[in-house]
């Protein structure tokens, strides 16, 4: 990866488009407790499979959250702050899961896919956010590459391939951040399809 990451400064968060802070009230048990919570948008991601290489089509990117929190731990990777992930998205756009998954995979990774197979609603961040992530599987092949991907307004994704034969090696590598969801994802294609 070409991409040179430097000048990263923590700074207070005034206001954003993607995250509200707020403080729920309630009771439970005659006691009144409080909880802080994050308020973000739900998302679509798609497990991508490449019938002619074999391989599942993953996206790379730095993700500042994960490099602050792994430097404050201690923590070193090779690719600090880098993670691997299924192409994702945010429902901001006022349209649908499937039709918000399909522009996905065409910015991120370059390839138009037609329909996507839904897995299943997953919730994350659930001690402060609680936000939904539908998750998908589709099928790719070469001819339905249409773009080089890469994302859109600067996110700098890098594609990368996983070969089916080494994925569950690759699920175990602790130097390579990667999300539960992902995981799953593997496992769900490794069950259906008797892999």
């Amino acid at each position: 990866m070409d991409t040179i990451i430097k000048d990263i400064e923590v700074l207070n968060l005034e206001e954003s488009d993607f995250i509200k802070p707020y403080r729920l009230g309630y009771s439970m048990d005659g006691v009144r407790k409080y909880w802080d919570c994050v308020k973000v948008h739900n998302s679509v991601s798609i497990l991508l499979y490449h019938e002619e290489k074999d391989a599942f089509l993953l996206v790379k990117q730095f993700r500042p959250a994960v490099w602050y929190n792994l430097q404050k731990e201690g923590r070193s990777y090779d690719e600090m702050g880098y993670t691997y992930e299924l192409c994702a998205g945010l429902m901001d756009k006022g349209i649908s899961e499937k039709e918000t998954i399909i522009e996905e995979v065409a910015e991120e990774v370059g390839f138009k896919i037609k329909d996507a197979e839904k897995i299943v609603v997953t919730h994350g961040a659930l001690g402060f956010g609680g936000n939904s992530q539908t998750m998908f599987y589709a099928t790719i092949n070469d001819s339905m590459k249409v773009s080089e991907g890469g994302g859109i307004d600067g996110e700098n994704i890098e594609l990368v391939y996983i070969d089916v034969n080494k994925a569950r090696d690759f699920m175990y590598d602790q130097n390579r951040v990667k999300a539960a969801g992902l995981l799953f994802a593997f496992m769900w294609f490794f069950d259906k399809f008797k892999r």
